[in-house]
């Protein structure tokens, strides 16, 4: 995780638990340098294969102390700092630190109740010996620099304090043993569907409240002859109470734990099970009485919304939704004027096709939908109250389709939770009118991808780097006014781009470091005040379509086109591979109104392949230099 990112979330965080108290190391000064935390679960002896490996779980708070490099005292004395779970990941508070040399000579991680679940043991003692880094750990800081320390630990469940170096009765070094838990649906043929259910285990002074991710959790509790008092509650389902003792809890050593949960069944309205169709939900009435009847699946499209802005009953609470798991088709959120969360959609997981969200002039985030899953297409329009675009990053490796437009204060993807779209088939940025930078995550495969971005008027770049599409079918960049720079398109190892349309993009002066893909469709340039360089064709070697190059008024050649590039034109005869498509020839090469331009020598070379006698024509004029294409393949190709 970025570290933008990682101060975001603490931020948040921060306003949420922590309040508006401010503590004398979060004050920041230029010499200062700030310290973020990964950490790594380390094993001893054969245990990594005797227990099963998960996430780091149940943790709340950091304990760390931070001594000077002589060994003297900092702030940072046994400090206390929380600890916010994201999936997989822990977020560690990033402190800061006058420049100099330190060294971290205690690191812990606690429960909620003060427990150490997890330690880092020191040099020379037995655990000690199986890290690659034990403690005490030294580093240095510089002024106005970041960098990330990783510490290895070690779970403490059925562990003395004394092999990690630690004194005997260490406070908060409990006698504890762990086991596996999980939460599923009422199974059907032994299917078992995992729910994220928060689990909440008391016994005595120790009360433990942890949050159930995936298959298997891994709990751990401090050893008593005590039973210990479970409760599970997930959203709409039936809460469970249990009392569960230590030697049954043992049994589930290697083994989960299953509770199966059941959906709340209130009144005499409930159906339950799937609702087959569309449905619409105008105004809270009907969308109260729509959750009534408890559904879990919507197999078709459930539209929320289309409501007047001068209705009498607005949606204004999606809470009665709770029920619905899946929507096999769409869901769309639109129009409605005084929604301001998403709330009530917490569990739902699917979505088949596309959630579409538009025309929600109140509608503040997208937090209320934690819970999916598996998202194939998302459409934003026109939310401007949206400020914070987080919410889908447990999601966004599932999303082929994103249509971003007219948000007013979306400034791009980086930061924003779409870190992990890796899988992106089809794209339109449209009208983002705070948008400067926008960076796409590097796309792991080669899609058929399609991109435009259009109407965009403060976007400047595309990031930079090495990321972006490995391929793109079409690229369309269309009156982006103050477009510069297209770096981070694409990756430098990739395909290319089969079609390209850059117009009225007045400050872009060359299209470097696109690159076309060997066999191209169509290219069209046109009204790009500023373009001066079209190098990036070089790479093409089969061109399929018409070739546009309209009023570019500084381009004074056609270099990129050299190499003997051949045109190869043709409409099918027999069976046509793409039925119902009407073919329009003659394909044309239009090349006209480029006031500089006085260099067609590129195009000398070139190849003219007419299959079943397609008519072929050419439109060369208005240009600084106008020859015929019949003299430019003779070599009369410029003054």
């Amino acid at each position: 995780m970025n570290r933008w990112k990682l101060i975001h979330y603490f931020q948040l965080f921060s306003l949420i638990v922590l309040g508006a108290c401010t503590t004398e190391y979060e004050h920041h000064s230029p010499t200062n340098g700030s310290i973020s935390f990964q950490v790594k679960e380390s094993f001893v002896g054969n245990e990594r294969n005797r227990i099963l490996e998960l996430p780091v779980q149940g943790v709340n708070s950091v304990v760390l102390t931070i001594e000077n490099e002589d060994g003297s005292q900092t702030i940072f004395d046994r400090k206390t700092l929380p600890i916010l779970g994201l999936g997989d990941e822990l977020l560690i508070e990033e402190i800061n630190l006058s420049q100099g040399s330190y060294q971290i000579s205690a690191f812990y991680l606690t429960d909620s109740s003060g427990n150490i679940l997890y330690a880092t043991p020191m040099e020379g003692s037995e655990f000690g010996e199986f890290l690659t880094q034990p403690l005490p750990i030294p580093f240095k800081v510089a002024a106005s620099e970041s960098q990330s320390l990783s510490l290895e630990i070690i779970s403490t469940a059925g562990k003395n304090p004394e092999p990690f170096g630690f004194e005997s009765g260490m406070a908060g070094f409990r006698e504890t043993f762990y086991f596996f838990i999980s939460a599923v649906r009422e199974k059907f043929d032994d299917f078992m569907d995992f729910i994220p259910a928060e689990l909440t285990v008391s016994q005595g002074d120790h009360i433990l409240t942890q949050q159930l991710n995936g298959k298997l959790n891994k709990i751990v509790l401090p050893k008593t002859s005590e039973k210990y008092d479970f409760t599970l509650t997930y959203g709409p389902f039936q809460p469970i109470e249990k009392e569960i003792t230590y030697d049954s809890l043992q049994t589930f050593e290697h083994q989960p734990l299953i509770f199966e949960m059941t959906k709340k069944r209130a009144d005499a309205f409930y159906i339950g099970g799937t609702f087959k169709g569309n449905i619409t939900l105008s105004n809270q009435a009907a969308l109260d009485s729509f959750g009534l009847k408890g559904y879990d699946i919507i197999e078709g499209n459930l539209t929320i919304g289309n409501t007047p802005d001068d209705s009498e009953d607005p949606i204004l609470d999606l809470s009665p939704l709770a029920t619905i798991d899946q929507v096999k088709n769409n869901l769309n959120i639109i129009n409605n004027p005084e929604l301001r969360s998403l709330e009530g959609l917490n569990y739902l997981r699917y979505i088949s096709q596309e959630l579409i969200v538009k025309n929600n002039s109140l509608l503040e985030s997208f937090y209320g939908l934690t819970s999916l899953e598996k998202l194939r297409g998302l459409n934003l329009t026109n939310n401007p109250s949206i400020r914070d675009f987080n919410g889908f990053n447990h999601v966004a490796s599932t999303i082929e389709s994103l249509h971003i437009e007219n948000m007013e204060h979306f400034i791009g993807l980086k930061g924003e939770g779409f870190e992990n779209a890796i899988k992106l088939k089809d794209v339109i940025i449209l009208e983002n009118p705070n948008l400067i930078h926008l960076s796409f995550p590097t796309q792991t495969e080669n899609l058929n991808s399609k991109l435009y971005v259009t109407n965009n008027p403060a976007l400047i770049s595309f990031g930079g780097g090495d990321g972006g599409f490995r391929y793109l079918w079409i690229l369309e960049l269309n009156n982006n006014k103050s477009l510069e720079n297209l770096e981070g398109l694409l990756q430098p190892n990739g395909e290319g781009i089969e079609d390209l349309i850059v117009l009225n993009t007045p400050k872009l002066t060359t299209l470097s470091p696109l690159f076309l893909a060997e066999q191209v469709g169509e290219i069209h340039l046109e009204n790009n005040a500023s373009l001066e360089d079209i190098t990036a064709f070089s790479s093409a070697k089969i061109i399929f379509s018409d070739i546009t190059i309209i009023n570019n008024p500084q381009l004074k050649s056609l270099n990129g086109f050299e190499g003997g590039k051949e045109l190869y034109y043709f409409v099918y005869k027999g069976t046509d591979p793409y039925p119902g498509y009407v073919w329009s020839p003659p394909v044309k090469i239009t090349i006209k109104d480029n006031t500089s331009l006085v260099d067609f020598c590129a195009l000398k070379d070139i190849k003219v392949t007419l299959a079943n006698n397609l008519p072929f024509a050419t439109e060369i004029k208005g240009n600084a230099f106008n020859p015929s294409f019949d003299n430019i393949r003779r070599g009369e190709c410029k003054p």
